[in-house]
């Protein structure tokens, strides 16, 4: 026998001696993944809401030019701080000075014709109390005078007229406030259809913001809101914003703004196109760092007892709602989509619809399930 053969047989021989060394029993069965759950029931929780919001002055109003005319100057930078009364611009006032001139002249004529028609009218009263003219040549004289009066009366509304134009040809402010032009400038035409400058006050501004109907329920429930005749107020007819907790601001860089606010008017009809219902909340800006127009987010903190609280673990993203396995009573899974909102630590979802108190969801490994899966 050459050694080649030998090899073979101790090759044989140990492969037959030593069938299992090298590998596990396993029976043919694969391992098996241990599915937590849990019991859906309501909790207590208080957690931040934060709603995109719209910056805006307490006062604004948009300034038009009481006349037409050619602007002559322009008094202000855009996006300064202007104050009550400052003269903002200045329309060309040759016409109307012209007007008030023109009025003057005939108020002149007018009280001059008026001083001709009572010197007539008293000379008559003599001449009738000798029996020389008739009682229709008295009367006569004297409607003359009254006409006369009435037309100094209407010379001199005239003249109020033409001074008031001639007065509107400077611009000014309406209150304190922010300016934001509207693109006018020197030379451009004035016209009344058109507003020259907004002017805002931004000593208080007003964020203008959304919440879903779901959350106006639970705001209602919690703070024992109730719609009056003056819209929605607290107990013992509390204002809202006494009634409500405190809004902070946080602003586009991330910062939060350094005074809170409060609600100053919360909607009491969801409007149907969007489920949401606009609240308004007023916040303090003496530093003048808000400005209308900006955007922020309104950062509300909620408290309630009666929350579905679910592991974030336990969600499967599907576009714009979140799917949970629910198990079923013969032990298989079947995926529930749910609209949720995040925890503040990012740890759980806070159910707004798709499962119930009772349920029962598996809270780990939820990528290796699909509907009808048993688990146990």
């Amino acid at each position: 026998m050459n050694h080649k053969h030998l090899l073979f047989i101790v090759f044989v021989l140990t492969v037959c001696l030593f069938p299992s060394c090298g590998r596990k029993e396993n029976n043919g069965a694969m391992p098996q993944v241990k599915f937590e759950t849990k019991v859906l029931k309501h909790e207590k929780r208080t957690y931040n809401v934060s709603f995109p919001a719209t910056l805006e002055g307490t006062s604004e109003v948009k300034v038009y030019p009481q006349v037409e005319g050619i602007i002559r100057s322009k008094n202000y930078t855009n996006g300064t701080r202007v104050h009550k009364g400052q003269t903002l611009f200045v329309i060309d006032q040759t016409e109307y000075r012209l007007g008030v001139q023109s009025a003057e002249a005939n108020l002149s004529a007018a009280k001059a014709q008026m001083e001709t028609t009572k010197l007539q009218y008293e000379s008559n009263q003599e001449l009738y109390a000798k029996k020389v003219i008739s009682d229709y040549v008295l009367k006569t004289s004297l409607n003359a005078y009254n006409a006369a009066k009435a037309a100094v009366m209407q010379a001199e509304a005239q003249l109020n007229i033409a001074r008031t134009n001639l007065g509107y040809c400077t611009v000014t402010s309406p209150l304190n406030g922010y300016i934001a032009s509207n693109g006018f400038d020197v030379g451009d035409l004035a016209s009344r259809g058109a507003y020259l400058c907004q002017v805002s006050d931004n000593n208080t501004v007003d964020a203008k913001f959304s919440i879903t109907e779901n959350q106006l329920l639970g705001i209602t429930k919690e703070y024992n809101l109730k719609v009056t005749n003056k819209g929605l107020e607290g107990p013992n007819g509390k204002l809202i914003g006494d009634a409500l907790p405190a809004l902070k601001l946080q602003l586009k860089d991330g910062s939060m703004f350094a005074h809170e606010g409060k609600v100053t008017k919360l909607d009491a009809i969801v409007q149907q196109s969007t489920g949401t219902v606009t609240c308004t909340g007023s916040f303090p800006n003496p530093d003048g760092i808000l400005r209308s127009g900006l955007s922020a987010n309104i950062v509300i903190p909620i408290s309630s007892d009666s929350m579905l609280c679910v592991p974030q673990t336990a969600a499967v993203r599907l576009q714009d709602q979140m799917m949970f396995y629910r198990v079923k009573s013969d032990g298989t899974v079947e995926g529930v989509l749910c609209h949720v909102f995040p925890s503040n630590d990012g740890t759980e979802y806070y159910i707004e619809d798709g499962l119930k108190v009772g349920d029962e969801i598996v809270t780990n490994g939820v990528r290796k399930l699909s509907n009808g899966m048993k688990i146990r």
